[in-house]
């Protein structure tokens, strides 16, 4: 049923993009259609160009030959219209002109054809007579009734028009030069005025019938036709050029241009069935190519159907199991996840786990034998859940789950069976190891919320605990969050704290072991807030450390410890060495070397009254390396100790190899004081350091038992509560008084 589902989907998704496919094929043909509209437009466009182009040749000539006359009848002495006329009779018979003629002041005149007419009315003769050149709108001639069009210009004597010279042209000889020749003859064109009235008629059949204006012509023809007379008025009052679709018997095309000559419009005219033939075959071709391509799309859209459903389980296969542990991938514990976040009443966590050191395991047993660990991990994840619950693998040695719960205390009993079955171990190649992980648990309160967010959750609380052995899970909560918070609000503060020296430093006294006198002290560093609250180390050093603030720190405290001690030997006072921790973040930069020198010559201090701790760890990474620096730090006069010795993996052959001066003994050690064989560790340590010429304190001693049995075992010098607490300058002072 599931595979007629998808079948039917993938049909219905098929049909979907045919469908589309062929709304695009339509909307090209129509594109197309437009395009091929648009280029009769344009073509219709260069008609009327033309038409302007002959109308103002047309205008141009006459007008030359009337300036050719004009200028030698206005420089002929005592101007005679009589003898005017006569070269004028002489033009006429050589152009074919209606009539030509002088119009004298008065408005008499003389005339090729004798006619002789009073012209003083007429349009043209009051514009020439005032000195203009002027072609006339349609006219009824005087003495033949016929429609003539008049060209005219002033005739000058001296500077003063002394009459008119005019040619009149029958109108259907200037109808010739408006002749369409495009379009297979059936395009005409029209001259009107600005106010739609004509000035030339086409005299095409194909044009409106008695035509006098254009505006109301479109009216009549047509109801259709209002928009496109709307259009066409307000275009020509702006002076604009374009194009109008209007009806008349059939559906054209009008397009108006200005003439140039009286604020005239030239309308060029063809039916839009002049293209039919040439576009109708375009588009049969583009239609016939659409249902091919049609034609192929299903057929290929059936083929990829068909292929689709053969590859369904292949592609399921790769996108939804894991192929290392054959159970769900990352991609389908989120799928299934979301209905489980959608459906789901109860309380759900969010549970990311991965494996502390599992590079050591591919790295010594092979990436097979990991492989193998990973598939066992799987399944103690299958046999920990409950019906409903989902966990997959995410990526390398990482694991996420969703498990229900009533109660948080629940959680933590299920978390502990897991570990439990963890800790069986895994017996592989006859090599056994023990997994130890670490969880981070989510307790979801918006079901809604990203399931990326809810993992980066689980992994926040997780990598809190990782690497820890007293604690192997951690819950993302209310708690934990303000626990966050707090750690950025440190984070954010210790910069501003630093640049306005909120930063203190304490000591804590060392003592001799025989003679109990103070022999020198440790510098601890405190940080004391504007509103003198104190912060102690354990909260931000920790955070130092990881955002590479502690360098800075070390050097704070490092100058502020000898200033302090010049400050003491300058006003007179006992001084005894102090020393200031280093941490391992300054030795990947050796330029701290020369800083410190510097500022121990800057404030003129012995070098010998100050003196530098590194932690055991610092040995144990880079022994060559330490010894050049320690080597060089002696070069100057600062005498080196090893603070925490016996916390880490130290060879106590290693002190052979590194020149310190002085080594610490853990707390940790002076502890276990009252066991024999600490005792015999302790006492052997001793007298190796003390064989090679290091002398040795022991810190944290905090009984007289403590302190006698260190006495007694030899060591040089003890630190801890029972002799003094860490304490401000003035009380370090005070107590060495």
């Amino acid at each position: 049923m599931r595979g007629k589902n998808k079948l039917k989907h993938h049909l219905i998704i098929g049909l979907c993009l045919c469908l589309a496919m062929i709304v695009v094929l339509a909307s090209y043909a129509a594109i197309l259609q437009n395009e091929l509209n648009q280029d009769t437009i344009d073509k219709l466009g260069e008609v009327s160009e033309q038409t302007i182009k002959g109308l103002n040749n047309k205008i141009d000539s006459e007008f030359a030959l009337l300036q050719e006359i004009g200028n030698t009848i206005s420089v002929q002495e005592n101007f005679d219209p009589q003898v005017a006329v006569t070269e004028l009779k002489k033009v006429a018979k050589r152009h074919s002109v209606k009539r030509m003629g002088i119009i004298m002041e008065d408005g008499s005149s003389y005339t090729t054809d004798n006619a002789n007419p009073n012209l003083r009315d007429r349009q043209y003769f009051r514009e020439s007579i005032a000195g203009k050149r002027y072609v006339s709108t349609r006219l009824m001639d005087k003495k033949s009734q016929d429609t003539v069009i008049v060209y005219s210009l002033p005739v000058y004597e001296g500077e003063d028009v002394c009459a008119v010279l005019f040619v009149a042209y029958d109108i259907e000889e200037i109808q010739k030069t408006m002749e369409v020749t495009a379009f297979g003859g059936e395009g005409y064109a029209y001259v009107v005025t600005r106010s739609g009235n004509v000035v030339i008629d086409s005299g095409s059949e194909n044009g409106f019938p008695q035509f006098t204006n254009v505006f109301k012509s479109l009216r009549e023809t047509s109801n259709d036709n209002q928009e496109a007379a709307e259009k066409l008025r307000k275009e020509i009052l702006s002076g604009d050029t374009g194009y109008v679709s209007f009806f008349n018997n059939v559906e054209k095309y009008m397009y108006y241009e200005p003439l140039g000559v009286n604020n005239w419009y030239v309308l060029s005219v063809v039916p839009t069935g002049v293209m039919d033939s040439t576009r109708n075959f375009i588009m049969i071709i583009t239609y016939v190519v659409i249902s091919i391509l049609v034609a192929v799309f299903l057929v290929l859209l059936f083929y990829i159907i068909r292929a689709e459903n053969q590859k369904k389980k292949e592609m399921e296969r790769v996108l939804y199991i894991d192929n290392v542990t054959g159970g769900y991938s990352y991609a389908r514990f989120c799928k299934e996840a979301q209905k489980i976040l959608r459906d789901s009443e109860s309380k759900i966590a969010y549970i990311s786990m991965d494996i502390d050191k599992f590079k050591i395991v591919n790295e010594l047993y092979g990436y097979e034998e990991g492989n193998k660990t990973l598939r066992f991990v799987w399944k103690i994840w299958k046999e920990c859940s409950r019906p409903g619950e989902i966990f997959a693998r995410f990526a390398a040695d990482r694991f996420v789950a969703l498990w229900f719960y009533k109660e948080r205390e629940e959680l933590e009993t299920r978390i502990a069976y897991f570990q439990e079955l963890l800790q069986q171990g895994v017996q592989r190649k006859q090599a056994e190891y023990n997994l130890h992980t670490t969880l981070g648990i989510y307790l979801i309160k918006d079901k809604n919320e990203d399931i990326q967010k809810m993992m980066n959750y689980a992994i926040m609380a997780g990598a809190t605990v990782k690497g820890r052995e007293d604690k192997d899970h951690e819950f993302f909560d209310d708690d934990f969050k303000n626990k966050l918070l707090q750690k950025k609000s440190i984070e954010d503060q210790m910069k501003s704290a630093l640049q306005h020296e909120e930063f203190i430093a304490y000591y804590q006294p060392k003592f001799d072991a025989i003679s109990k006198e103070m022999v020198g002290a440790e510098a601890l560093i405190r940080w004391k807030k504007k509103d003198g609250t104190m912060v102690m180390p354990g909260q931000f050093i920790p955070i130092a450390e990881q955002n590479g603030l502690i360098h800075k720190l070390d050097r704070y405290i490092f100058r502020e410890v000898c200033r302090q001690q010049k400050e003491w030997l300058d006003e007179g006072k006992k001084i005894v060495p102090i020393s200031v921790n280093l941490s391992q973040n300054n030795l990947y930069n050796l330029d701290f070397i020369n800083e410190y020198k510097d500022v121990v010559t800057k404030v003129g201090l012995p070098p010998q009254y100050i003196q530098l701790e590194l932690t055991e760890s610092v040995f144990f990474e880079n022994q060559q390396l330490l010894k050049q620096i320690i080597d060089r730090l002696h070069q100057f006069g600062f005498r080196i100790l090893m603070d925490d010795f016996g916390t880490g993996y130290s060879s106590l052959l290693m002190l052979k190899s590194v020149p310190i001066d002085v080594l610490k003994l853990d707390k940790s050690f002076v502890d276990d004081f009252d066991d024999s064989r600490g005792e015999k560790i302790i006492k052997s340590v001793i007298r190796l350091a003390q064989s090679l010429e290091i002398e040795v304190t022991a810190e944290g001693v905090e009984t007289q038992e403590q302190y006698h049995f260190l006495k007694n075992l030899g060591c040089d010098m003890v630190q801890g509560f029972y002799f003094a607490k860490p304490m401000s300058a003035e009380a370090f002072m005070s107590l060495m008084n």
